[in-house]
């Protein structure tokens, strides 16, 4: 399962006003023994942490960080990161995390498309639903691949276009994007085939890919997000929907389409040279 520690009861809280003792008390029973409650982390986690292969020591890049949580988890698995995202509220809140309980993480605001690195300085990048929110994902991805050492990867996830939801049904808004797309700041959706031939464009090599959310996963992704709309938080919910979610795991195949697909492209010498 997709761990990480506490960061601290200042992480997340700004979804209650003044939560009670016992409300703090319960998140961190389910921290500490359950994980991170997350669905789509929790769906996704075996996939990327495969893709990456993640080794101790390495530096590797948080692009899009959010709330920090993949970066604690690498950290934990030995992984020195650094993690960057533009100003919001989750990134101050990790920012601040880290802080409280002493967490060896670097983070700093940057854009993904004019990263404030030297090239060739990274073993990895992660970009874990980020691509859609940025405005020129060929820029993001370009940047990424000049900030990694050769032979280093780019380990993405991206939201698709191919698979319709199975409960909530959404009418097309803006092109390809749905109305939930436009209010979370979604420029575009993928195919799995558009995600390849973005790799190949920036002369890289796609060295691994495949779905999640197939089956199993995207019926409790939407039944957490229906019980969302009702204001029951995710520690609630997670409990309860995350063994549905992972039979996917065990039954589906990578390849059979989801509403979600994830990727891991190599810089190779002749990457390096394009």
């Amino acid at each position: 399962m997709f761990r990480k520690p506490i960061i601290g009861r200042y992480l997340s809280y700004h979804r209650h006003e003044n939560p009670s003792p016992a409300v703090i008390a319960f998140r961190e029973w389910i921290y500490r023994t359950i994980g991170h409650p997350y669905l789509l982390d929790i769906v996704r986690a075996e996939r990327v942490f495969k893709a990456l292969d993640p080794k101790p020591r390495q530096k590797v890049l948080d692009v899009g960080c959010g709330w920090g949580v993949w970066s604690v988890a690498l950290m934990e698995n030995g992984l020195k990161m650094v993690a960057v995202d533009l100003p919001n509220e989750d990134f101050f809140e990790a920012h601040k995390s880290a802080q409280i309980n002493d967490l060896p993480i670097d983070f700093l605001i940057a854009d993904g498309q004019a990263l404030p690195f030297r090239k060739d300085i990274f073993d990895g990048v992660i970009m874990l639903d980020v691509l859609e929110h940025i405005p020129d994902d060929t820029k993001a991805m370009q940047e990424s691949k000049r900030v990694i050492k050769e032979d280093g990867a780019v380990v993405g996830t991206v939201p698709t276009i191919e698979k319709e939801k199975i409960i909530i049904k959404e009418k097309t808004v803006k092109n390809e994007l749905t109305r939930e797309d436009v209010n979370l700041g979604h420029h575009r959706r993928y195919t799995l085939k558009r995600i390849l031939k973005l790799v190949k464009s920036v002369g890289m090599k796609a060295a691994a890919y495949g779905y999640y959310n197939q089956q199993f996963g995207e019926v409790a992704e939407e039944i957490r997000e229906f019980l969302r709309r009702h204001k029951i938080p995710d520690y609630l919910i997670f409990p309860f929907l995350y063994p549905i979610a992972k039979i996917d795991d065990y039954i589906i195949a990578e390849g059979v389409k989801g509403s979600g697909c994830y990727f891991k492209a190599i810089k190779t010498r002749k990457s390096k040279d394009a």
